[in-house]
């Protein structure tokens, strides 16, 4: 029951065994806002090895993310996302596929993803001891709305964050690049927000504030980073499928169709107000177009995952998931044709 329990936080004690290898007194939890589902259907998790017996790892991984792929019957939204940030120069988890049996019972097919934690910071940035926010949030609610890991614990301060939200919402136009610049790395995050938007990828930061964390690099500075990528563009409201022709200059194109309630990311919204930083800005988002959302490259990824998925006998609810992939998968290499034929033409590239 506590598991199952969507109020509640705490990890419970389970068996984690990963081919052949088996961890136990591991830390389970439920994860998901819009994916969570209970228990006795195909519920997403979060393992955190370490959470009982210090130092445990599996496969060296402290925690693992089990994405229930509940939005993408593709099971290819990150796979394929994460490849672009990567070829983009940007740190992106790694992913791969997995059956899962929860005590026994077949649950179907999860994506692994790579959990971004102090393993993941430290190996991208040399240190992992820096402040990491995590959204759903923005700089209008204020950096006391945002989550802050390991805050009460670690006895963390937001001042940090406070200074950035204060640059972001308060200096005027004329000595804003320079401000944020002293805070942010600005052409990290302008790269970052190019991804996002040559990918499509509507349920993350400049679209709608969503999936990302804001990390403080220790001695450094504030840079954004992805996780969570899982709902493709084929879920947006009475769109078609695997929607190619999302505008990639336009962020208040309102993919989710949410109305006022889910605005644009602020921070975007100041960039391409600001002649110099918005010049900047399509300059990385053509590079982004050209170079990093490379046919081939993502084509020859969605074949590897399709390898992967067909390499044993499947029954069951995998058996049923495997079905859903073989539906989708030409769909997903038909966006990426259809998306950059639509990149080239409205970026002249």
């Amino acid at each position: 029951p506590k598991l199952d329990d969507n109020n509640n936080l705490e990890r419970v004690r389970a068996t984690i065994s990963l081919d052949g290898e088996v961890v136990t007194n591991a830390g389970l939890r439920k994860k998901g806002a819009t994916s969570r589902r209970p228990l006795s259907e195909k519920a997403g998790f979060t393992i955190k090895f370490n959470e009982f017996v210090s130092g445990q790892k599996l496969d060296g991984l402290k925690k693992l993310v089990l994405d229930n792929a509940a939005q993408d019957p593709s099971f290819l939204t990150g796979h394929i996302s994460y490849e672009v940030y990567r070829r983009a120069g940007l740190p992106a988890p790694r992913t791969s596929h997995a059956v899962l049996r929860f005590n026994g019972v077949d649950k179907g097919i999860f994506v692994l993803e790579e959990a971004t934690n102090e393993d993941y910071l430290k190996k991208h940035f040399g240190n992992g001891g820096g402040n990491l926010y995590e959204g759903p949030w923005d700089f209008p609610k204020g950096a006391a709305a945002a989550d802050l890991k390991d805050e009460v614990s670690e006895g963390r301060t937001r001042d940090d964050l406070t200074a950035l939200t204060a640059v972001v919402m308060n200096t005027p136009d004329a000595q804003f690049a320079t401000q944020l610049a002293a805070h942010l790395d600005v052409e990290r995050f302008i790269d970052n927000y190019a991804v996002e938007m040559v990918a499509a990828l509507w349920d993350n930061y400049a679209f709608v504030a969503w999936n990302f964390y804001l990390y403080h690099v220790p001695n450094g500075r504030f840079v954004m980073l992805t996780h969570g990528i899982n709902w493709p563009c084929c879920n947006i409201s009475g769109a078609p499928n695997w929607k190619a022709d999302l505008d990639p200059l336009n962020i208040h194109s309102d993919p989710w169709q949410a109305g006022p309630g889910f605005p644009p990311g602020r921070l975007c919204e100041r960039i391409d107000a600001i002649p110099a930083l918005a010049a900047q800005f399509s300059t990385a988002l053509k590079r982004v177009a050209r170079d990093a959302f490379d046919v081939p490259t993502l084509l020859a990824r969605i074949d590897r995952a399709a390898a992967t998925l067909h390499s044993r006998p499947l029954t069951g609810a995998s058996a049923a998931d495997l079905a859903g992939f073989d539906a989708e998968v030409g769909k997903v290499r038909t966006f990426v044709r259809n998306r950059k034929a639509y990149l080239t033409t409205r970026l002249g590239l």
